[in-house]
């Protein structure tokens, strides 16, 4: 049973692991192409077409550096003022290349920045999944509660639920340390003995696990909820906005990176060095870098093809928590209101009801969605058809069709191959 439980697991994991990431990849990968791309053509032209930085002096042409620089520079519309162009043709270009910076070229570069930082967040507080993926592999739902021997093998997998358990009854960090201690180098059939005497006792101290009133994943979420010592509640508290810190870090480090390479090369104080940090990130472009060698020109080229997205993400955090809030406020309000005429003639008409029926749980969940913005009228249509498409004629899918999908279809109708011989 116990190696069905672990292919069972093994088979989840593998699935969850290989679902999303390969197309996420090949998009990065394609991003990544199309901006090289962007800037290298942009850069050859630059190059080519030999502006005049100097007329009177007939000295004409930029160096590749410059001109690498001059293509990020412009095509993120950051507009540093060092260089001018002198070349009708490359100002031709310019134009053609400010808008595609300025269009599809910003939205891979906030894509990729977003995409990249956002991966972090995977390893924010997994714990309710974690035990879904226990549950499902026992083919019990946790939601509902496990049996006493499932809850002795969870307890034996994951050593964290069991010190959430000598916690609450102890109430004391330091024999849960010395438990721990014990507890995660023991053997597999150790941990089980040691797991069913800490439930036996849970049981009789704590009325935890009765034969009435299973523990269920809600439950054990809880427990480990209260048994948190300050330092994990500090931790839950840095996962739960993982995504905003590790933005802001990234923001922060990046213009201190920038302040610092600039103020050392150009011979400027930490204000100037940071004046110029935040006016490039920002495109506003107020401080051009200094006459430096070519390599420092290239770097702030780099520099600014990746601190733009950057500062895009970061003040694009803060801006959004400003508005969700009033976004949430907004919604609770929505939905607290009465439902007018005009809203029931429409949620009637999405639905196909005649103005007499009844309204269940699933339709009034699909009205409030509707009212909140939640959702529109399009996506509500097209998630009812791919259900229509599933259910094949019928009001309900199993469990199995919702997992797969579409796929259940695919081998389903999939003619199987039959082998012949001569």
């Amino acid at each position: 049973m116990d190696s069905d439980h672990a292919t069972d697991t093994k088979k989840i994991l593998q699935g969850i692991g290989t679902s999303f990431p390969r197309p996420i990849m090949i998009w990065r990968v394609l991003i990544a192409l199309a901006v090289v791309l962007w800037v290298f053509v942009g850069t050859i032209v630059y190059f080519l077409v030999e502006n005049c930085p100097d007329p009177s002096k007939n000295i004409c042409g930029w160096t590749f550096g410059q001109s690498f620089y001059y293509s990020v520079q412009t095509g993120l519309s950051i507009g540093f003022g060092l260089l001018s162009e002198t070349n009708d043709i490359s100002r031709a270009y310019s134009v053609l290349h400010i808008l595609m910076g300025s269009s599809v070229i910003a939205g891979c570069l906030s894509w990729f920045a977003t995409v990249t930082l956002d991966r972090h967040v995977k390893a924010s507080d997994n714990t309710e999944r974690e035990l879904a993926r226990f549950a499902h592999a026992c083919h019990v739902d946790g939601y509902e509660g496990f049996t006493v021997v499932q809850l002795r093998d969870l307890l034996a997998k994951y050593p964290q639920y069991a010190a959430d358990l000598v916690y609450k009854l102890e109430k004391d960090h330091q024999k849960v340390t010395e438990f721990t201690e014990k507890y995660v180098p023991a053997k597999d059939w150790e941990r089980k003995n040691m797991a069913i005497q800490l439930l036996h006792r849970a049981q009789s101290e704590l009325g935890f696990m009765t034969a009435t009133d299973r523990a269920s994943i809600d439950d054990i979420l809880k427990l480990h909820k209260e048994s948190g010592s300050i330092l994990r509640i500090a931790k839950a508290k840095v996962q739960e906005n993982w995504s905003a810190i590790l933005t802001w870090s990234a923001w922060v480090v990046w213009i201190g990176l920038g302040a610092a390479v600039s103020a050392a090369t150009c011979k400027w104080s930490w204000v100037e060095g940071i004046y110029f940090a935040v006016a490039a990130c920002s495109t506003a472009g107020l401080q051009a870098v200094c006459e430096a060698s070519d390599d420092y020109v290239v770097l702030t080229g780099i520099y600014c093809l990746f601190g733009v997205p950057i500062f895009a993400l970061a003040l694009g955090r803060v801006a959004g928590i400003l508005v969700d809030k009033h976004m949430e406020k907004q919604n609770h309000l929505k939905m607290t209101e009465r439902i007018t005429s005009a809203e029931m003639v429409f949620a009637e008409h999405i639905l196909g009801h005649p103005p007499d029926a009844k309204i269940d749980s699933s339709e009034f969940l699909q009205i409030q969605l509707l009212r909140t913005g939640k959702v529109d009228r399009d996506t509500l249509e097209e998630i009812r058809s791919d259900f229509e498409s599933l259910a094949e004629g019928k009001d309900f899918i199993t469990r199995d069709v919702a997992m797969k999908g579409h796929e259940h279809r695919v081998h389903k109708h999939k003619t199987p191959n039959v082998e012949t011989s001569i």
